[in-house]
């Protein structure tokens, strides 16, 4: 039987041109490019319309640039820094590449006309085996990456693309599958093979540590993301749930919510600001994307709500405000994305093991 949805999702643009899975996609936060990886070991850069649209209207999306990153194997993440002018590229080839648009003599400050060619300026060496993911902080001082020799490592970001280790953590006992940084501070989460998230922060007197390891998941944990206010962290598993953790003290997180509702691996989720639908209660902590094995994408709408046994207390809550099947037809989702950009809250975009990009728009009934 077919719910009803308070939402649609509608499919905006199919990006093609990769030659094998495509793996994740990035949406740059300042300027209108986003950059999808690969196993063919290239980044694809497509830009997109800006301009005010009548209602209704999605922006026309066109391919800009490929580049051929010179990676050994699969790109398996990229990632923007904040400003918008570097791009990170983590492979399996264990290295991380820093990629930046060589200065075309043209205004500087107009970063969305830049037509110079991508160029590798710097290449990040450490790992010993695939790179997994990799994330810049909300400053763009730091970068973590992970990886399946079992660390997590974090570089700070220095003048002319120079990057020094601050520190490997060596806290989980399996392949690293993802990193994800706070919105505001500087707080790390890693999740693993391992079926932990561990939580790190750094000692001003000392390094990087661990300071509290979250469990929960009964298997792998493939995807994290902070709610946009930072008061929430959620996480996506093997075994098909979501959990959403709440920062209860300044360093303790603990489970509040587990979201089910895939049939199988959650490979992916991105937490955005949502758009207000119908009369949506109040204390909304904006739209949940996930995806994964079962092709189904699902937008989730948390929020805060009054508890019902205790109506004094305030729980999470949370519904499926959209849902759709078989996302990129019979193939696996390996990620999605929401849009940064302010007056594209609605936008989100996935990577499919079909090697396409797909750019969906959720839509009010």
């Amino acid at each position: 039987m077919e719910q009803d949805f308070p939402a649609t999702i509608q499919q905006v643009a199919q990006l093609e041109g990769h030659d094998d899975r495509a793996w994740h996609v990035a949406w740059n936060s300042v300027r209108p490019l986003i950059a999808s990886c690969s196993a063919d070991k290239n980044v694809r850069l497509y830009n997109y319309s800006t301009s005010l649209n009548p209602e209704g209207q999605s922006p026309k999306f066109s391919h800009l640039t490929t580049i051929p990153t010179g990676h050994a194997k699969t790109v398996r993440a990229v990632a923007w820094a904040p400003s918008g002018k570097t791009l990170a590229t983590a492979s399996f080839d264990s290295n991380i590449g820093i990629w930046a648009q060589e200065a075309d003599g043209e205004d500087e400050d107009d970063t969305s006309t830049q037509s110079g060619e991508w160029e590798c300026m710097s290449l990040l060496e450490g790992h010993e085996t695939e790179c997994k993911s990799v994330a810049y902080s909300s400053s763009g001082n730091l970068l973590a990456s992970c990886s399946r020799d079992k660390t997590v490592w974090i570089w700070e970001a220095h003048p002319d693309y120079d990057f020094e280790c601050m520190g490997v953590l060596m806290e989980h006992s399996q392949d690293v599958k993802c990193v994800a940084w706070h919105p505001t501070e500087e707080i790390l989460a890693s999740g693993s093979y391992d079926d932990t998230i561990k939580l790190y922060i750094d000692d001003p007197q000392e390094d990087w540590f661990c300071f509290q390891t979250l469990s929960g998941h009964d298997s792998t944990v493939w995807a994290l993301a902070f709610s946009p206010d930072g008061r929430y962290l959620a996480s996506g598993s093997d075994d098909c749930t979501i959990r959403i953790w709440e920062r209860v003290q300044e360093h303790k997180w603990e489970c509040v919510d587990v979201l089910e509702g895939h049939e199988r691996s959650v490979y992916s989720i991105s937490w955005g600001v949502g758009k207000p639908l119908d009369n949506g209660e109040g204390g909304s902590l904006g739209w949940l994307a996930s995806t994964g094995g079962d092709g189904i994408i699902h937008i989730w709408e948390i929020g805060v709500g009054p508890d019902t046994t205790d109506p004094a207390k305030k729980t999470v809550k949370h519904r499926v405000i959209g849902k759709i099947d078989q996302a990129h037809d019979v193939h696996d989702v390996n990620c999605v994305v929401w849009c940064p950009r302010k007056g594209f809250e609605d936008l989100f975009a996935t990577a499919g093991d079909d090697g396409l990009i797909r750019v969906w728009r959720v839509a009010p009934v």
